[in-house]
């Protein structure tokens, strides 16, 4: 983007269109929903005993991530959504950027934690307590952040796109010629956008980490509890129908000896 495409953005923004406007209200009211939703369920847990167990502790953890994005992220992405320029500048930039890949990340790593936590109690009822233990359970709400936060933090330390010089190579008898094409200087970016790196390396490296490996993690666990549940649906049928076979065989024979 030129320097002239760039001052046509700040200058094309309709900030009173009603359309705009409306559309922003939606998403100012949804993204309150999101910030009092997710403060009742953090105060409900921490207010009650009761609520305090492993499983709760992983609803925290994923409230927490949640809240932080209705808090740090929604209400700027509804913005850049809406006008379609950003005004906050470069620094709050680079920092919105990586505050909503690590929340989201965050997010979907704690709906993994989530479905391991579902996966242990349903397949081993017995030792649950002792497998998901209160501080097993808190070290691994504690990794996961951290996780989330290393997939989120290479481009604030530049893994960024770069362009790559272009040497050629000549042989003159006993050496070696070559010839350096500089590179371009690159355009400045335009203050009145904010968009995440398109580097392919980063694009792969955060897509796995953010969303295909949790996914396959979270289908396999939830795979393996549908079987679960279906083998004790089984068993308790086999053993309803063994229960009635023996209530009624006392009955039969009582009615064989009356006849």
């Amino acid at each position: 983007m030129n320097e002239t495409e760039c001052a046509n953005l700040l200058a094309s923004v309709q900030w009173t269109d009603p359309t705009n406007l409306v559309s922003l209200a939606v998403l100012a009211f949804i993204n309150v929903l999101v910030i009092v939703g997710n403060c009742l369920v953090i105060a409900a847990v921490l207010c009650s005993h009761k609520l305090r167990s492993v499983t709760n502790f992983f609803i925290v953890s994923l409230a927490v991530a949640d809240l932080l994005v209705g808090l740090a992220v929604l209400p700027f992405s509804a913005t850049w959504e809406v006008f379609k320029v950003w005004i906050f500048g470069d620094v709050w930039c680079r920092i919105w950027l990586a505050v909503d890949v690590w929340m989201c990340t965050a997010s979907i790593l704690n709906l993994c934690a989530i479905s391991l936590d579902r996966y242990v109690a349903v397949t081993r009822p017995v030792t649950y307590p002792s497998i998901m233990s209160t501080r097993r359970a808190k070290s691994l709400i504690a990794g996961l952040w951290v996780l989330s936060f290393v997939i989120c933090f290479p481009p604030l330390v530049g893994w960024k796109e770069q362009k790559v010089k272009e040497n050629v190579y000549y042989q003159y008898g006993n050496y070696t010629l070559v010839s350096v094409t500089p590179t371009p200087m690159p355009p400045l970016p335009c203050p009145w956008t904010c968009e995440l790196t398109n580097d392919a390396g980063y694009v792969v490296y955060s897509a796995l980490g953010s969303f295909y490996i949790p996914m396959f993690v979270m289908l396999f666990f939830y795979w393996r509890i549908y079987r679960a549940a279906v083998r004790t649906t089984r068993a308790i049928n086999q053993g309803f129908r063994t229960t009635k076979a023996l209530l009624k065989a006392p009955q039969k024979q009582q009615a064989t000896r009356n006849g």
